[in-house]
């Protein structure tokens, strides 16, 4: 009975997270019923860490818990900062997303060989290369072979959508 009551938490603090990333309705406040409903989750998931310590198989993995300590907190930094710098503004949740972020951070395991731990150096040299547009494609991933591996960084053409001129 225990386990069956601690699966129903789980599942209604994770839908009301789910629910609120989802959400289209606008954040216009810094304090707020759904970032309390975050904040709850966030405690919850931490209270649950702590009871589990050192039992591996009774709790999430590491990977898990780092992206949703991320989640949890960066949102919450996110509000905070903009509503008390931009009173004004609003937030929609549904379309605040890391894919960016993601797709940068695959591109640097990518270059260092597919490496979740790399050194500073290795880090710095990718970043670089990454930002000038050197290696944007792996030479590791499924992109087409027939490809020109010249012209790895590409401006997106505009010539069709206006009749102007192709940035390149």
């Amino acid at each position: 009975m225990i386990l069956l009551n601690a699966v129903i938490e789980l599942l209604q603090h994770t839908s009301e997270i789910v629910s609120l990333f989802n959400d289209r309705l606008y954040i216009n406040s810094a304090d707020g019923l759904r970032r309390h409903k975050l904040n709850n989750f966030y405690n919850w998931m931490c209270q649950w860490a702590n009871e589990t310590e050192g039992k591996s198989q009774s709790f999430i993995s590491s990977k898990l818990w780092f992206d949703l300590q991320s989640m949890c907190l960066g949102f919450q930094s996110l509000v905070h900062y903009k509503m008390t710098r931009f009173p004004s503004t609003v937030i929609k949740p549904a379309i605040v997303n890391q894919d960016c972020v993601e797709n940068h951070f695959c591109q640097i395991r990518s270059c260092n060989g597919q490496n979740d731990n790399p050194t500073f150096l290795q880090q710095q040299s990718t970043q670089n290369s990454i930002r000038l547009g050197q290696t944007t494609i792996s030479t590791k991933s499924n992109h087409n072979a027939s490809s020109n591996s010249t012209n790895l960084y590409m401006r997106p053409s505009i010539e069709g959508m206006h009749g102007k001129k192709t940035l390149k």
